[in-house]
C-alpha cells in the first residue's frame, strides 16, 4: 500500500514537472539546437532561398579568418583582465572593508554603487565623461596640466580597446568586493588571535590564514565572471558599438553584426557554437571546482 502511494505521489510529481519541461525545451533547446544547425548552413538573410547544408565549412572558414582571429584573441583578452583586475581590486577593498572603522556600511554600500546601476544608465554616463570635448576626465586632465590635447578614450582603437575594459571593471568589482568580503568575515577570528600572539604580521596572516580559507570562493567567484564577461555584449555595444573601425569587437558583438548586418545567419551561428564551446569548457571547470569544494 505505501508503495502504491509513493508511485502515485511521483507520478504526480513527475506530472507536474511537465508544463516547466516543455517551456525549458521551448526556450532554450530549440534555440540552441537550430543554432547548431544553423551553423553547418549557408544561409544569408539577403537570399533566404539559397539555404543549403554545407557541412563545418563554416568553422573553417572561421579559423582561416583572421578578423575573427584576431577578435577572438582580444575577447580572451577583454575577459581575463577585466576578471584579474576585479578580482585584485575587490579583493583589496574587501580586505579593508573586513577591518573596524567609522562608517564601515556607509563604505560598503558606496562600494555596491556601480553594482546597482543600470548598464544602460552608467555606459550613457561614461560616454559623456570620456568625451573627447566636453568629457570631464579630459577637461580635469587638461586643467590639471597631465595632458596637452584631448585623449580620444572611444575614437582611437588602441585607448578604446583599454576604456571598455576599464568600464567593464568598474562594473564587476563590487560583485568581487562583496563575495570575498563574506568569505573574510566567516574566517574564525582566533586563528588571526593566534597568528598575531604567534608574531605573525598582515602580510603572514594573509598569505598563510586569509588566502587558504577563500581559495574556494576565489575559484568560484573568478569563473563565473569569466564565464559572465566572455558572453557579456551590452558594455561595448552601447560604449562604443563596436568601434572605432571594429577595435572593440568581442565575439558576441561580431556574431550580433554578422547576422543582423551582413545577414550571414550561418557564419554568425558558427561564431555562437564557437562561444557555447568556451563557456562549455570553462562550466566543467565550474563543476569540478565546486565538486572539490564541497568534498573538502
Amino acid at each position: 500500500m505505501k508503495k502504491k502511494r509513493k508511485i502515485e505521489s511521483n507520478r504526480l510529481g513527475y506530472l507536474m514537472t511537465i508544463p516547466a519541461t516543455l517551456l525549458i525545451l521551448l526556450v532554450d533547446i530549440y534555440p540552441l539546437m537550430n543554432g547548431v544547425t544553423l551553423s553547418l548552413q549557408k544561409y544569408n538573410l539577403q537570399h533566404p532561398k539559397n539555404r543549403r547544408f554545407i557541412g563545418l565549412e563554416n568553422y573553417a572558414n572561421l579559423f582561416q579568418d583572421s578578423e575573427f582571429l584576431g577578435v577572438l584573441g582580444y575577447t580572451f583578452f577583454y575577459t581575463f583582465v577585466t576578471v584579474i583586475t576585479a578580482y585584485l581590486f575587490g579583493l583589496i577593498l574587501a580586505l579593508i572593508m573586513n577591518r573596524k572603522m567609522p562608517g564601515r556600511g556607509i563604505y560598503r554600500t558606496l562600494a555596491l554603487l556601480p553594482w546597482a546601476v543600470a548598464p544602460s544608465v552608467a555606459n550613457v554616463c561614461w560616454r559623456l565623461l570620456f568625451n573627447d570635448r566636453v568629457g570631464l576626465v579630459n577637461i580635469f586632465l587638461m586643467k590639471t596640466g597631465l595632458i596637452e590635447e584631448p585623449i580620444l578614450f572611444l575614437a582611437k582603437g588602441e585607448i578604446a580597446k583599454l576604456t571598455v575594459i576599464f568600464t567593464d571593471f568598474w562594473r564587476d568589482f563590487p560583485f568581487m568586493m562583496i563575495v570575498l568580503l563574506a568569505a573574510m568575515s566567516s574566517i574564525p577570528k582566533d586563528l588571526y588571535e593566534s597568528a598575531y600572539i604567534d608574531g605573525a604580521g598582515f602580510w603572514s596572516s594573509f598569505r598563510y590564514i586569509t588566502m587558504p580559507m577563500i581559495k574556494g570562493v576565489s575559484a568560484i567567484s573568478t569563473i563565473l565572471m569569466f564565464i559572465w564577461v566572455f558572453n557579456r555584449f551590452d558594455n561595448i555595444y552601447l560604449l562604443t558599438g563596436g568601434g572605432p573601425n571594429k577595435a572593440t569587437y568581442t565575439l558576441p558583438i561580431m556574431s550580433y553584426f554578422t547576422a543582423f548586418m551582413r545577414g550571414d545567419m550561418g557564419k554568425a551561428s558558427a561564431m555562437a557554437v564557437v562561444m557555447l564551446i568556451v563557456m562549455t569548457i570553462v562550466a566543467i571547470i565550474y563543476l569540478r571546482v565546486m565538486k572539490s569544494e564541497v568534498e573538502q
